[in-house]
């Protein structure tokens, strides 16, 4: 509830909005309903039945902040162009554990770093902190679309595969995303005093789509020549699906 309300407030969207108050209020310690083996299963977090809709509106916020903020292309590739500066930054190490080294640590460091990185060609950071600084980021050439994944459940891997195959490791970049978002069911006491599962009585809950990611980008100088090239192959790449034998 606390990141949704924070990030929605930050970001200025309208996504994130739900009656917090009300599902605060309604939140019970409630027993789950018996199990297949007909034993009744550790107590739970649930909520009484008349906090059932601000539960929906959570998910639904949840929903649409991760399908519109969260995985928003252009939040993709800044998050992956910070990631290949941190790797240069401080090598395949990561950050040191000593702890006093980890606590000196902190954003200004990071961005002072990332600015030098930016106007020093031979800085192995130098490619992703430029591109940061001078929003030069890598752009979306493919997205994961239905028709292609009737066809080839892995298309975006696929193109992926391709695309660097053609045009080098260092001109692509590839963000997958399968999370179908954890489990939505809990104990809800109903009006009759009886505990349900949520995933019972709310078809939100339900039949809330997975947020499903799989996005290729590509170096922006190469960009056209890059799409004009995939969009002559499509779907040879996406129709190219290995026998299991092979895979």
């Amino acid at each position: 509830m606390d990141y949704l309300l924070r990030d929605r407030l930050h970001t200025g969207v309208p996504y994130g909005h739900f009656d917090q108050y009300r599902l605060i209020d309604t939140l019970r310690i409630l027993l789950r309903p018996v199990d297949d083996d007909g034993e009744e299963v550790q107590p739970a977090l649930g909520i009484e039945a008349g906090g059932l809709q601000s539960a929906e509106a959570l998910s639904l916020a949840r929903y649409f902040m991760y399908s519109q903020v969260y995985f928003h292309r252009i939040r993709q590739i800044y998050d992956i162009h910070l990631g290949d500066f941190m790797r240069a930054l401080f090598g395949e190490g990561g950050y040191s554990t000593d702890l006093t080294e980890h606590l000196e640590m902190n954003d200004n460091q990071v961005l002072v770093a990332m600015q030098a990185a930016a106007s020093d060609a031979t800085h192995p950071g130098h490619d992703p902190a430029f591109r940061i600084a001078k929003r030069k980021h890598f752009k979306l050439l493919y997205d994961r679309r239905p028709e292609d994944l009737a066809l080839n459940p892995e298309a975006p891997r696929s193109v992926f595969d391709a695309v660097r195959l053609e045009f080098g490791e260092e001109s692509v970049r590839f963000k997958e995303h399968n999370d179908d978002g954890g489990d939505l069911s809990f104990p809800v006491l109903r009006w009759d005093g009886v505990v349900s599962q949520s995933s019972t009585l709310s078809s939100v809950l339900r039949e809330l789509p997975p947020v499903l990611v799989g996005n290729v980008f590509i170096k922006p100088e190469i960009e056209e020549d890059a799409k004009k090239w995939l969009g002559e192959r499509l779907h040879e790449i996406i129709e190219a699906v290995p026998d299991e034998e092979d895979s």
